[in-house]
């Protein structure tokens, strides 16, 4: 069990730094969107940030749930407390922040790049330039993703620090 429980942890935290990666990668395409404000480029940069995002997380997400509750088990705990098994404080707060995540994701993040996709295709064929409701949707996906990117770090800090 002890080996098992090492490469899910490996597993786990590679993908959680896969999870991280996408602010970085979202900022250096963010720098590179401004440079190309109201060019015809600014448009496939919005496009290709939130491309990248939505794969990174796409990856990660469901690594890290998979993982995290294979570590649940291997540790002998409990998912939110539920069937009476022990679930340390720390724990169950990065659960029900996942949860959340799983709300931000599926309630706001999916809807918006879906939106953003019609708006962004519909102002390429229209010339290529960003229009008001494509830099609309796109300030709204990179809002979201940011407390989404809060919210997975402030799993990170619980997973490194424990408290209670």
């Amino acid at each position: 069990m002890a080996e098992l429980r090492i490469i899910l942890l490996v597993i786990h935290i590679v993908a959680v730094g896969l999870w991280i990666g996408q602010e970085g990668v979202t900022f250096a395409l963010g720098r590179l969107i401004q440079g190309a404000a109201g060019k015809p480029q600014e448009l496939t940069l919005m496009s290709a940030q939130l491309a990248a995002a939505s794969f990174m997380g796409g990856m990660a997400g469901p690594i890290v749930l998979l993982t995290g509750l294979g570590l649940i088990w291997v540790d002998g705990y409990g998912l939110l407390g539920i069937g009476g098994r022990f679930t340390p404080t720390w724990l169950m707060l990065k659960q029900i922040v996942y949860i959340i995540l799983l709300v931000i994701v599926f309630g706001l993040i999916t809807p918006r790049a879906k939106q953003y996709q019609q708006a962004a295709a519909a102002a390429g064929a229209s010339g290529g330039t960003v229009t008001p409701e494509v830099r609309a949707l796109w300030t709204q996906a990179r809002t979201i993703g940011l407390i989404h990117s809060a919210l997975v770090l402030l799993n990170v800090i619980l997973a490194v620090w424990k408290p209670v």
